[in-house]
Order: C-alpha cells, then structure tokens, then sequence
C-alpha cells in the first residue's frame, strides 16, 4: 500500500504529474494510462491524461464536473473507446477488449443491482456468467455476504435495503470474482454526509483487508483526502497534479488545485529573485518575504509577476518580537467561533485573508478593528507554478 511519505516536486525536478507519466507498470495487477485522449465532436474531453494505478492502492480521480473522471473511468472499464493513448494491465493492452474480459469490478453511483434478484442472487452474479459451479458460488457468496456484513439479508430484494446496504451489495458483486481493481464512480455520492462518511470508513477498510486495487472517482474534496493513497486532480481533460493528498494540499502546483481544494489565501506579489525552492517576494503593501516554489514551476529567472498560496491554518497572529520569513500589516475584521476552531478574517495586502485557529483557551480575538500583522514561514507559502509571468 502507498504510504504518505513521498516529498513534493519543487526545485526544477519534475513535476507530480510530470513523474505520473513516466511509471511503469511492472507488478502484473498494475494499470498503467498512457496519453489518452477523447474527443466528443470537436469537445475535447481528454487531453493526454496518464497514471499508474498501483497494485493494492486507492487512487482517487478528483475534479469537478466535465473534468474527465467519468470519461477516464469509462475508458480503463472498456466501455467507451479513447481516440488515442493505451490502457495496460501488467503491461498488456486492454484497448479493444471488451467490458467482461478485463476482470474489472465496477461500483456505479446507483448500484446498478437487479430489482428482481435477491442480495444472494446479485452477489454471485458475475459468478454465475463465468459458469462457476453452484456450490463453488454458494461457499463464495456466503464469505463475501459475510465480510461486508450482510449475511443476515442474503434472501431480500435490493428493494428492501438501504442506500448504505445496496452500496455493500455492489461492493460484494464486484468484489467476488477477485477482480485486477475495482473501479469506483461516485459510489458514496447518493447517500446523505453522516452516511457517506460510514460507508467510506467501510469501503476502505475492506480494502485494505482484500488488498484490491481501487481507482475512485468523486468531485468530494473530503472524501477523497480521507480515502486515498494518492490524488490525481483533474481540470479541463487534464491531470493537474498527482501526489498523496497531504502533498497535493500541502504544495499546490496550480492556482486551480490550490482553490479547489480546501481553502486557499491567494494573493499578487513581484518576484524578485528565485534561488532553488525559495523565491524572494515584494507584497502589495511594499513588504519583503521569502516563499517556497511549488511543483512544476520552471522559473523567469529575473523579476516578474506572481501569485502566492498560504492555507488559512498556517497563518498566524505576529507577537511584537515576531521574526518570520513573512510579515504583512493587517486589520482585524472578525471572527466565527466553529466549535472545534475559529475563522477569523483579517484585511491584509487589499483583500480580506482567512486564518484559522484551533479552539485554544489561551486564544482571544482581538476587538474589530484592531491592527495586527500576519507572519508565515517560507516552506508555508507556495509561488505557484501557473501564477508567474515575467516582466515586461
């Protein structure tokens, strides 16, 4: 399984996406995407999209709609053709093979369960369509039914279920004929927040006890840093950047993967001068400060124009004495208290910044109106790749 221990790519090594593309799929339950590309008229809805799907990892395609997810999806499953690019398991082309001959196990958002089978019945399908003996079906079913915890229902009607039981059911289809991966579109999204968070604690820990291999797709921010080893990030047909989801939050390589997830400070500096990761930044209040260069960022190599990322919870409130490597005058202009933490805004550099605290007792918001300044630490703000542009 991957672990969260991969760095990000700054300093003029490639980029997340950039190194996506040049993995080889080497284990034989590997899925290796080479330059797919799909176009509906003159629509281009794929755009040289490439990933390794890793044997025993839980990979999440995350992006809004009209992304490409779906279409990805579609491709891997076999039931929509790509114009270019290749689809491999363990090396071997699956382009041209049909849906039921890629040993693919598939979970659509509306489970797609016949009305008229019992739970058994539906479970052991796909069994049943590769002639597997009866009793060889019968023992299966019944240890499937078991790890997803639906013996006690083997005999209802998907009818008769919940939307949280129905999801197990499609889970336990797909899962029974020892599929190369599963393959996830939107499974959790019909169900409502308190559920969906329960089923997807279930989901992944049943796969992390078969080991299967999973491909999920989702526009769910949360849900996909919960579940997955690693995020690829879609926008407009492409991969914008691919990485564990602490490094894709922690080290934005675009404005866009920066704003669609999480909550991002955005703001406009000049880039003096970038030595290695650290670039040197001039703010719009004439300040100074020092700032990490995000993935994929090739550099101007003299002064231009720039855009920097600081999350809200890596801002904080300058003592007196403060030294960091960024500090910005500001005004307080309130705050929310959210239980567990508090939202304060703060209007800094001509727009109003968002900081984050955790709910500490020694925590007090200074009255409305009162100046303040905001300090940060270059490893905390990101000189985004798709940001800069070079003077005139």
């Amino acid at each position: 399984m991957t672990q969260d221990t991969e760095k990000p790519s700054i300093g003029g090594r490639p980029s997340p996406a950039v190194a996506a593309e040049s993995e080889v799929a080497e284990n034989p339950r590997d899925i290796a995407v080479s330059g797919l590309a799909k176009l509906y008229g003159s629509a281009r809805v794929l755009n040289d999209v490439s990933f390794t799907l890793r044997d025993g990892e839980f990979l999440t395609l995350l992006g809004p709609s009209g992304s490409g997810k779906t279409t990805t999806l579609g491709i891997i499953a076999g039931f929509v053709d790509p114009d270019h690019g290749d689809v491999t398991v363990g090396g071997r082309s699956v382009i041209g093979q049909p849906p039921r001959k890629r040993n693919l196990g598939i979970v659509f958002q509306n489970y797609a369960l016949f009305p008229h089978l019992t739970v058994a019945a539906n479970v052991e399908f796909g069994l049943r369509m590769r002639s597997v003996p009866s009793d060889e079906r019968e023992r299966r079913c019944k240890r499937m039914l078991e790890r997803v915890g639906m013996s006690d229902f083997a005999q209802r009607r998907p009818a008769q279920l919940s939307g949280g039981q129905q999801q197990r059911v499609a889970l336990a289809r797909a899962l029974i004929i020892d599929p190369v991966a599963l393959l996830l579109d939107e499974p959790l999204g019909a169900l409502d927040r308190r559920l969906r968070q329960q089923v997807g604690m279930e989901l992944k820990s049943i796969q992390r006890e078969t080991g299967v291999s999973v491909l999920h797709v989702t526009h769910d921010q949360e849900e996909a840093m919960a579940m997955s080893d690693r995020l690829a990030v879609m926008s407009a047909g492409r991969i914008e950047q691919i990485d564990t989801p602490s490094n894709v939050y922690k080290y934005p390589c675009s404005r866009f993967v920066a704003e669609f997830l999480g909550e991002a400070n955005l703001f406009d500096v000049t880039v003096q001068e970038i030595a290695g990761i650290r670039a040197t930044v001039t703010y719009s209040d004439g300040s100074h400060g020092v700032v990490h260069v995000s993935g994929g960022y090739s550099g101007v190599g003299g002064e231009g124009q720039g855009t920097v990322c600081v999350r809200p919870e890596r801002l904080r409130f300058a003592t007196g004495t403060d030294v960091a490597d960024n500090l910005v005058a500001g005004t307080f202009a309130g705050c929310l208290h959210l239980g567990s933490s508090w939202r304060c805004i703060v209007q800094a550099l001509g727009q109003n910044l968002i900081v984050t605290r955790q709910d500490h007792d020694d925590f007090s918001p200074p009255p409305q109106g009162t100046r303040i300044r905001l300090a940060w630490g270059a490893p905390d703000g990101q000189l985004l790749a798709d940001g800069v542009r070079p003077s005139a």
